[in-house]
């Protein structure tokens, strides 16, 4: 697949807002209300879409993380007797 660059030059308005023309945006996926993650690297700004997740992460506590480390040992172990891994 070839990369098509495509470059265009926009206005930056008093309070720092511009706008990313329409093509970039759809080339990328950035669609109204999409999150951005703007990086500064080597005196350049990179925007790139961010994408989310639709739904709630739920929080692990220490101790079923820890418990969760313990089980996948064990499977592993048994699955490895087994010739399975």
């Amino acid at each position: 697949m070839q990369n098509i660059i495509y470059e265009d030059i926009v206005k930056v308005q008093p309070r720092g807002n511009l706008t990313i023309p329409k093509k970039l945006r759809k080339s990328v996926g950035i669609e109204k209300n999409s999150l951005v993650r703007i990086v500064k690297d080597k005196g350049r700004l990179i925007i790139e879409p961010v994408r989310a997740i639709p739904y709630p992460v739920r929080s692990y506590t220490d101790k079923e993380i820890e418990e969760f480390v313990k089980l996948d040992a064990k499977e592993t172990k048994k699955l490895k007797s087994k010739g399975l891994l």
